[in-house]
């Protein structure tokens, strides 16, 4: 084969080793920046779930309380300032009225106190359960942002993942096209350079080197 023919076919080899390696460049480059992508959502979805933690958790809570409640478990309630404040207070007016009228351990007194006790129960118990109720509507809603959040950043990594999976098959196919080009390339190098022989020897078969031709 003439040397002119070996060096454009090393020359096609060549170039198409490079620009393999640059489409495989390219999709190792695709993927490391939807990988960072990916990373960089992930990071944020956590951080947004840290921050909304308190919520979270303070909803939970309120949430516990409020079917303790409907069981019949009153205790949450009884334990809460806003209640043992109140009732405190009336209580402590009650007894500073009954004693200065000398009628501190009387019935009357009694009757006031536990008239007292069940009017103040009744006032606040609907308070402590709108409060809890709407503790418990702040957490449902951060739970809400946070499924939002999380479906989105499903959809997003999931775009990511679908461009390396197009970078990479996009690199395969250059390959594959280069690959072919340079067969095709050095197979009409062959077949030029077998013909050329072919009609150098008489027609007769092209494989052949030097000046000693003969018929096949």
């Amino acid at each position: 084969m003439p040397w002119g023919a070996v060096a454009a076919a090393v020359v096609g080899a060549y170039s198409a080793s490079q620009s393999n390696k640059a489409a495989k460049d390219g999709a190792n480059a695709q993927a490391g920046a939807s990988q960072a992508a990916i990373d960089e959502q992930r990071r944020q979805y956590d951080l947004s779930r840290q921050d909304m933690a308190p919520w979270l958790q303070a909803g939970g809570g309120a949430l516990a309380q409020m079917q303790a409640l409907n069981s019949g478990d009153f205790s949450s309630f009884h334990a809460s300032p806003d209640y043992t404040f109140s009732f405190g207070e009336g209580q402590r007016a009650l007894d500073s009225g009954a004693a200065a009228r000398g009628g501190l351990f009387g019935g009357a007194h009694s009757r006031d106190a536990i008239k007292y006790g069940q009017g103040m129960a009744e006032q606040q118990y609907g308070n402590y359960y709108n409060r809890l109720q709407s503790m418990a509507g702040q957490g449902q809603t951060t739970a809400t942002g946070l499924g939002t959040l999380g479906a989105n950043m499903a959809n997003q990594i999931g775009g990511q993942y679908s461009n390396m999976g197009n970078a990479r098959a996009s690199s395969y196919g250059q390959i594959a096209n280069n690959n072919s080009q340079l067969a095709a390339g050095l197979g009409g190098m062959f077949n030029n350079w077998y013909q050329q022989n072919s009609a150098n020897n008489g027609g007769g078969t092209g494989w052949y080197l030097g000046n000693n031709p003969g018929r096949g």
